[in-house]
């Protein structure tokens, strides 16, 4: 019996010191486990701390950007902004964007306006149309239109252009069917407020470069850009087309008119002229012939000349022999007489 209880104390106290053992094992996990969750009380105190402190000063900050205060530039709190946005848009008119053309004939296009449902557009209403271009890049001003047809609860509107002219790209444009139309209730005003916050480098990417100078110039040195007033320039560009289309066609017209008469004349001139060689050459005809009849009485009058010249050399060299006949005669008529009369004197 004592060897047994000897036996079972030894084998109690083995397990007593693995059970010590394992409980300093497991303390080891237990100290660090506890450290790191001191820790993240403690940092996570810390940020709640700070987040309480933060939303004590909140109030005050929110009522600086509502209506002003320290911290927050003139002009600037969010009361300013919202009346600046509301002046904004109240300027810029409603927009529908994404409008997509869904074809046309006989100078009207049709155009379905999906945003807002319903969008609201009422029948003869001007709208100011330009490509959509993705953001960054340049679109394009296609003209103004009149809004001809609506039908509720419908997206589709009919719209006819209300400018005299219409340049060939605009008409291309509209009529590709590509991308997607932005419509403006107003047409945009020029404001500087647009350019704001843009870099150089954009602004050299959205402006033309004959203008985007000037653009860079606003504020520098006190220079101060002119706006311009787009509805006016387009409607004076519009005008100004339509006369110059004008003048063109007119001049179309006059040259059309100035050929067909070159034409016309230059017929009645060659038929005059054919006319008039046909007269001529049939003058030179009869002139040949009387010029070879002229000849031919020429040359038979220059025979009977001819011997009319020779009898009168003969008639002139008989008169000479008559002469010398007749000379002699007289001389010796003159002796006989001189002898008579030295006859009778003696």
């Amino acid at each position: 019996m004592e060897q047994l209880s000897r036996l079972a104390r030894n084998d109690m106290s083995i397990w007593n010191k693995v059970l010590v053992g394992l409980i300093a094992v497991m303390l080891l996990p237990l100290f660090y486990f506890s450290a790191v969750a001191l820790k993240t009380h403690q940092y996570w105190r810390s940020v709640a701390n700070k987040i309480e402190d933060r939303l004590e000063q909140l109030p005050e900050e929110i009522e600086s950007l509502r209506y002003g205060g320290p911290g927050v530039e003139e002009g600037e709190h969010l009361n300013a902004v919202r009346i600046r946005l509301h002046e904004y848009l109240v300027n810029r008119g409603r927009i529908w964007r994404n409008a997509k053309f869904q074809g046309g004939e006989g100078g009207e296009y049709r155009v379905a306006v999906e945003v807002p449902d319903p969008h609201g557009i009422t029948l003869n209403k001007t709208l100011y149309v330009f490509e959509q271009a993705p953001e960054g890049e340049r679109g394009y001003f296609l003209g103004e239109f009149k809004v001809n047809a609506v039908v509720d609860k419908d997206p589709l509107i009919t719209l006819v252009p209300t400018m005299q002219w219409m340049s060939p790209k605009a008409k291309e444009r509209l009529e590709s069917g590509q991308g997607s139309w932005t419509l403006c209730e107003v047409m945009p005003k020029d404001m500087q407020l647009a350019f704001e916050g843009m870099t150089e480098e954009e602004m050299r990417q959205l402006l033309p470069a004959s203008v985007v100078d000037e653009y860079l110039a606003h504020g520098k040195d006190g220079a101060q850009r002119k706006l311009r007033d787009y509805f006016v320039l387009l409607k004076e560009l519009d005008r100004q087309r339509a006369v110059l289309v004008e003048e063109q066609e007119a001049a179309k017209r006059h040259e059309a008119y100035m050929w067909a008469a070159a034409n016309d004349a230059k017929d009645k001139q060659l038929k005059f002229r054919s006319d008039e060689r046909a007269s001529l050459m049939a003058e030179l005809d009869r002139m040949k012939v009387e010029r070879d009849a002229s000849l031919a009485r020429r040359q038979a009058v220059d025979e009977e000349l001819a011997k009319v010249e020779a009898k009168i050399v003969q008639l002139m060299a008989d008169n000479r022999a008559t002469a010398e006949e007749m000379a002699k005669i007289q001389a010796e008529l003159i002796r006989q007489v001189e002898r008579r009369a030295e006859v009778v004197a003696h």
